[in-house]
């Protein structure tokens, strides 16, 4: 899982084989059934560990981290790339492209 709506989305699928309903989730997480819905769907911005954290427990999870594949896209190409498209050049190329 690289993103945020990624994790929402395995989360769903975690609920669904669980048996367990958006509202029953989010009443045995102590959370809203509409929070809950919006991150499943890739609705949030950003997302609190203690909540993500407590939905695992309930659902019988544990977060681990698995190292990413190399890519030669990085950090600093994203951040050339954003900025050129802010300033209008807009043609997505990766820095040194």
């Amino acid at each position: 899982m690289k993103n945020l709506p990624d994790v929402g989305l395995a989360l769903a699928q975690l609920r669904k084989q669980r048996g367990l309903t958006q509202t029953e989730l989010a009443r045995l997480s102590g959370m809203g059934q509409s929070t809950l819905a919006r991150f499943e769907k890739g609705g949030v911005a950003e997302f609190g560990s203690r909540k993500l954290l407590r939905l695992l427990e309930v659902l019988g999870h544990e977060l681990s981290f698995t190292p990413m594949e190399r890519s030669s896209f990085t950090l600093d190409d994203a951040l050339a790339q954003r900025q050129r498209s802010f300033s209008g050049d807009g043609n997505g190329d990766a820095v040194g492209s």
